[in-house]
């Protein structure tokens, strides 16, 4: 069950099987594809019904049917089915915690007694939310359109051996921003020189902590202009 739990999750996150694709299943879903249209984050769960159908010549069973997030679940309501069986499966997309368009799948692991085989159903929806995506994911707001989640950030020991930050910066507006980023002399940038409207890019940066004693606390500051206008600045602290 392990390893077939693996494969679903893999599947899942990498490559999501084509809603419509399904040669070699074992089941035969008559509308594997259902869309909400546009809904509202806070209207409710909506629930959406997917019948299928044993399509092989042989007893199915349903090991499992697999979400990768809360908010598209599935049941069955038959998990043994003899050829030419049929069943339900009712699934519950929630869109409380989305935003914009949306696709989402599940994956419905099978078994012939012989081979295990994966089948993916999907819905399509648009969620409408009071805030702006930005608003809503970042909830720093900088100034001038820019934001990020918060404006104090810890400093961490990387895989290299260093001690670094990586920052989030959203553009919540509607038009390329320009961004100058100045530190400290002991703090080295990888900064992006500009953020295409609606848009994420990440601010990293690496310490330079050879004249300092271990365990001596640092706390520096970075200052942003968007389009030359001044921000509010992002504070960096840590122990070394």
């Amino acid at each position: 069950m392990e390893k077939i739990r693996t494969i679903a999750i893999l599947l899942c996150l990498c490559l999501p099987l084509a809603a419509g694709a399904q040669g070699s299943a074992l089941l035969r879903f008559s509308e594997p594809e259902q869309a909400v249209d546009t809904v509202r984050f806070d209207s409710g769960a909506i629930t959406l019904r997917y019948p299928y159908e044993n399509v092989s010549g042989k007893t199915v069973t349903i090991l499992e049917v697999h979400s990768t997030c809360g908010c598209f679940t599935g049941e069955v309501d038959t998990r043994s089915l003899r050829p030419g069986g049929k069943g339900v499966l009712v699934a519950v997309f929630d869109p409380k915690s989305l935003y914009g368009d949306q696709t989402r799948y599940l994956t419905v692991v099978t078994s012939d007694g012989t081979d295990n085989v994966l089948s993916s159903i999907a819905v399509k929806g648009y969620v409408l939310r009071d805030e702006s995506e930005g608003k809503i994911r970042y909830a720093e707001d900088l100034g001038q359109g820019l934001r990020t989640d918060t404006s104090v950030n810890a400093l961490a020991w990387d895989s290299f051996g260093d001690f670094a930050f990586s920052i989030p910066l959203y553009n919540d507006t509607d038009e390329e921003m320009t961004l100058e980023i100045t530190a400290p002399r002991r703090v080295k940038l990888y900064a992006p020189a500009t953020i295409p409207a609606r848009s994420r890019a990440d601010l990293r940066g690496v310490y330079d902590a050879r004249w300092k004693r271990l365990r001596t606390e640092v706390q520096e500051t970075l200052t942003i202009t968007v389009n030359g206008v001044a921000t509010a600045p992002l504070h960096i602290k840590g122990t070394l």
